[in-house]
């Protein structure tokens, strides 16, 4: 085997591996990553590399984001912990410049990278599902075992992508188009399943792009028709379910309450003004606290204090009964169980429902519009992350806080504004790429970033296809509300694919 070839299949292998650690192994990102800069390295093509550099300009604009983003170092006080970032971000430089200046992919051999991707992603879907099957889970989150799950979902989310490229490309076989389109209901069926809401609103965007895609599409075959049905069924269902699911859970279902009712022992219930509704229920209608501790001690060891009467009153609230000992004692041994690890909805302990993703939603808003209070909503938390982290840039709009330095920034900020999750998880981002890098590193970074996103879409049109538009929009709707790039999965996601799909074989993916 000639030496360049031996390094070309090295190079392939390498991406094959590193595609399949994204949604697998942090460790073997790394390993992956390192052994490709070595490949680089050895090959000692220089002048060839030159010219494939000369070939692909835009590869070095990419390279040279890391560049830009090194502009936060200017005023960096703590340098262990800037050196830790620009060392996980070193693969902004290296990814692009390995990919422009190493011999380009064929069509087939992106393929492969994408088969790979796809591959690892239904290899972590069955092995989440199945340890959720015989686990008991506190929380959906801890359903992902090798990454965190806004992560693993986007990779579940591009993987389906790419199972559609491969039913609308002409070069896969029948009875593979087949295969994809089974794997890809298997990982929708998993996204729903697992409740991860970035990643289905996400996909949905994606799903509303895929239509007009089709329609501009000139190919008139059936299996267009097919995906183009079946998307638009999606989206239908998801609205209908959705909107299902919000009236069930905000209109009263319950008769006007008789006040003057007594519980079977004859007690007095109470009903608070403004009560909440949960469930189709009012959660302070019918209350009879004495009774409700006295059963309690009944069924369970577990201390009542404030903590286990809010989530007892709303667990039988949930339920549709009366706060009183009669329903507490008609709960099972598993609901009891519930309570007492603090699960306050009995729509909390199901999965695969993306009811009780919404629900917890539709929660901490109902807290937020009765009391203020945003801890019970992931959401209501991002924006005031988003303000506080906005109050620090107008501080230092032109070059930041210093590399490294930024979530110590936004905790300090969080407690000057007395935020009510100051103290409570510190050591966070702000949620927001943009905004991390804003506060990092200042404006400019940001500004080339945008740039680009953008320049692509402007100067390289022949590139955009349906897979690099799917895969940009999915990065970008994450950096809105997350910190992609902050992570290992995010940032190789950006670093290896962008480039791969902008500098691969010239022939159209």
């Amino acid at each position: 085997m000639r030496r360049t070839t031996f390094h070309h299949y090295f190079y392939l292998l390498g991406i094959i591996a590193l595609v399949m650690a994204m949604p697998l192994s942090h460790f073997v990102m790394g390993l992956a990553s390192f052994l490709l800069f070595i490949n680089w390295i050895a090959e000692w093509n220089w002048r060839e590399k030159r010219i494939l550099l000369r070939k692909n300009r835009q590869g070095l604009w990419f390279a040279a984001f890391y560049l830009v983003y090194a502009i936060g170092l200017i005023h960096v006080t703590d340098w262990s912990a800037a050196g830790n970032e620009m060392l996980a971000k070193l693969t902004f430089l290296l990814s692009p410049l390995i990919i422009t200046t190493s011999k380009q992919l064929k069509i087939r051999e992106i393929h492969y990278v994408f088969s790979a991707f796809v591959l690892a992603t239904l290899i972590g879907c069955c092995w989440n599902f199945g340890y959720a099957q015989t686990h008991t889970l506190e929380n959906i989150r801890q359903m992902s075992r090798f990454i965190d799950h806004i992560r693993f979902s986007l990779c579940v989310v591009l993987s389906i992508v790419f199972c559609f490229h491969f039913l609308l490309h002409p070069s896969c076989k029948h009875s593979l188009k087949y295969i994809y389109l089974i794997v890809s209901l298997l990982l929708l069926a998993y996204l729903f399943y697992a409740q991860t809401l970035s990643g289905i609103f996400i996909l949905l965007a994606i799903a509303l792009f895929f239509i007009f895609y089709l329609v501009e599409n000139k190919h008139n075959t059936i299996l267009k028709w097919v995906l183009g049905g079946l998307t638009v069924l999606l989206l239908t269902t998801v609205v209908i379910y959705t909107t299902y699911i919000t009236y069930d859970y905000y209109v009263v279902k319950d008769p006007e309450p008789d006040f003057t009712e007594r519980t079977s022992s004859g007690r007095s219930y109470s009903f608070h003004e403004n009560p909440m509704v949960e469930n189709g229920h009012y959660i302070e209608y019918y209350v009879c606290d004495d009774e409700l501790q006295t059963a309690w001690e009944m069924r369970s060891d577990t201390v009542y204090d404030n903590l286990t009467a809010a989530t007892l009153t709303r667990y039988l609230n949930s339920m549709g009964l009366r706060k009183d000992s009669a329903s507490v004692m008609s709960l099972s041994d598993h609901d009891i169980h519930n309570i007492e690890n603090k699960t306050a909805n009995i729509y909390y302990t199901k999965t695969g429902n993306l009811r009780r993703a919404l629900y917890e939603t539709y929660f901490g808003f109902s807290i937020y519009k009765k009391y203020g209070i945003i801890n019970e909503s992931s959401i209501l938390e991002r924006i005031e992350l988003w303000r506080a982290s906005w109050q620090i840039i107008r501080g230092h709009w032109l070059f930041g806080v210093g590399i490294g330095q930024q979530r110590a920034a936004l905790d300090k900020q969080l407690e000057i504004q007395h935020s009510p999750i100051a103290g409570k998880k510190k050591n966070r981002g702000s949620h927001n790429q943009f905004l991390t890098f804003w506060i990092a590193a200042g404006i400019i970074p940001v500004a080339y970033f945008c740039f680009l996103l953008v320049y692509p879409f402007v100067r390289m049109r022949e590139r955009i296809t349906f897979v690099y538009f799917a895969l940009i929009l999915m990065l970008f709707l994450s950096m809105l509300v997350e910190d992609t790039l902050n992570a290992q999965t995010g940032q190789m996601m950006f670093s290896i694919f962008v480039p791969l799909l902008l500098f691969s074989e010239k022939e159209k993916l």
